[in-house]
């Protein structure tokens, strides 16, 4: 007698199978994902025989259990369990060596719709029709219908002058009740079905005018499922489009415009376009993967919804959102802008952080005019933008960024010190000019950056600021020299050390105290401690 397998090792072998389920109902068969899936499910059961186990498992009302009642919480349980149920399958057992072609006999099987199963005598016949090796399964069958009593034919009553009295029959005597008609396969069913027909007819088409015609039933079919409010049963089709949009090696240059088309009439449905959204953010793995090639193949149409998204949702599933439009590129740059420009400030910043993060050349100029925003916050995001995006024409940006009011200005200060164009430290420079007349915040902050960009031109700039100690204003300039003396020992080296050590041994104490503290710093580093 074998021994059964236990939860842990069953759980593998239900997540491949739910994988492959799911794999089929968008991709043909023989598909590498359905394929990789069923292969990987025989491999787990080839451990599990080598082990002399037995896999077995029940359809309970929360999902698939053990033979002793253990329930099977595993992902992918609920969805195989879902699959069985519909189609009446209580139990399955796999046990011994099992190929992969009866696992691809059981895929099959399970995706045929239940109706047609049901056409076809049942998915127990259909599937001991492929002989499959090693794998049962057991199936809740309707109890046969007692045969009616036969009763002897009423004799003839003799002719009378007059009618024998009518009477009502005996209960015994009543004719059985008539059989009910079987049920009609419902509306939803009947349309899941037909759209996997289709898809499958349409994944063999190669021809334009005959590709039309099955789109345009498959329009139908999803437009049916979408008032039903079964998005994601008609998701299948956009899948199944956007691989026929963007695949050249395949399909002609006419289907793909075709399939491209289709997909964005799809996303026209704000129901249907919200649920592939949702797909793309909350699923995990090819799921999420699959949904996003789909935004993106959408393109434009799907942008404003994506951005409604990342208004309105988590943050995990936001950021999902913020990097399918960084994604989609030139697609979502115009939609990007409009919401910059709009005036609530919580979006305008999270359109300027996008457009930082999408580093499109064609944004700087909106970010650099969004420098001048009447909301500083806004003003100040659009700077740390152009600080990601980093060309040439965002750094003079940022330098000319230094002229605008302070708290503007002091972020622009600090976005330089992260930019290695050599105008970027000729700007910074320029604010240590003693001569001139700047915010003492401004140019802490463009001390701090030249700390940062640790170069020699930068260092000399420092040691002005520092060497500087005025008889009358010394107090004022105290803040700054610290600042120097710090931002020296962050750029470190003996040029460095000849800097500080005359104002560490005298001065003002809280210099001093600052250059002894940069010294320390950079004998640290030099002992790699």
């Amino acid at each position: 007698m074998r021994n059964t397998a236990s939860a842990e090792e069953i759980a593998p072998l239900v997540l491949e199978l739910a994988r492959a389920l799911r794999a089929r109902r968008v991709h043909p068969s023989g598909h590498p994902v359905v394929a990789g899936a069923l292969q990987r499910g025989a491999a787990i059961l080839g451990a599990l025989a080598g082990s002399d186990s037995q896999v077995a498992f029940e359809v309970v009302d929360s999902g698939l259990a053990q033979r002793d009642g253990t329930l099977l919480g595993c992902p992918g349980a609920p969805e195989l369990a879902a699959e069985l149920r519909a189609r009446g399958i209580t139990g399955m057992c796999l046990e011994g060596l099992i190929r992969v072609e009866d696992l691809t006999h059981l895929v099959e099987t399970l995706t045929r719709a239940p109706e047609e199963l049901r056409k076809a005598g049942g998915a127990r016949r259909v599937f001991e029709a492929g002989q499959p090796r090693g794998i049962s399964l057991e199936l809740s069958e309707p109890a046969a219908a007692a045969p009616a009593p036969v009763t002897p034919p009423a004799p003839r009553p003799a002719p009378a002058a007059v009618a024998a009295p009518v009477t009502a029959p005996r209960p015994a005597e009543a004719a059985p009740p008539a059989k009910p008609a079987a049920e009609p396969p419902s509306f939803l069913t009947q349309h899941i079905a037909e759209l996997v027909r289709l898809l499958a007819e349409l994944e063999r088409c190669d021809d334009f005018g005959g590709y039309n015609l099955l789109a345009n039933k498959v329009d139908t079919c999803v437009d049916a499922l979408v008032r039903a409010k079964r998005c994601l049963d008609g998701y299948r089709a956009a899948v199944v489009f956007c691989r026929h949009a963007t695949d050249r090696e395949v399909r002609p240059e006419p289907l793909r415009r075709e399939a491209a088309d289709r997909l964005r009439r799809m996303a026209c449905n704000d129901a249907m376009l919200e649920a592939i959204i949702e797909q793309a953010t909350t699923a995990s793995g090819l799921a999420s993967v699959q949904a996003t090639q789909v935004l993106i193949a959408i393109g434009v149409p799907a942008v404003s919804a994506l951005l409604a998204h990342c208004a309105g949702a988590k943050d995990a599933s936001r950021e999902r959102a913020a990097q399918t439009l960084i994604a989609m590129g030139d697609d979502a740059l115009a939609a990007v802008v409009d919401e910059l420009r709009c005036g609530v400030s919580e979006r305008a910043r999270r359109a300027a952080r996008l457009l930082g993060e999408m580093q499109n050349p064609r944004g700087i100029q909106f970010l650099a005019d969004s420098l001048r925003a009447s909301d500083v916050a806004v003003a100040r995001e659009a700077a740390r933008a152009l600080a990601r995006v980093g060309t040439d024409a965002a750094v003079a940006a940022l330098v000319a960024g230094l002229r605008l009011a302070q708290p503007v200005a002091e972020t622009c200060a600090s976005c330089l010190g992260g930019m290695r164009q050599a105008s970027a430290a000729r700007a910074l420079g320029d604010l240590l000019d003693l001569e001139r007349d700047f915010p003492d915040g401004l140019r802490r902050e463009a001390i701090r950056s030249l700390g940062r960009l640790a170069s020699i031109d930068a260092l000399n700039r420092l040691k002005r600021v520092l060497d500087h100690a005025p008889f009358f204003g010394r107090t004022r300039f105290r803040s700054l020299r610290i600042a120097a003396a710090q931002a020296i020992g962050q750029i470190g080296g003996p040029v460095a050390l000849q800097t500080l050590h005359p104002h560490a041994r005298g001065g003002d104490a809280d210099v001093r105290q600052a250059c002894q503290e940069a010294i320390r710093r950079i004998e640290r580093a030099a002992a790699g401690t």
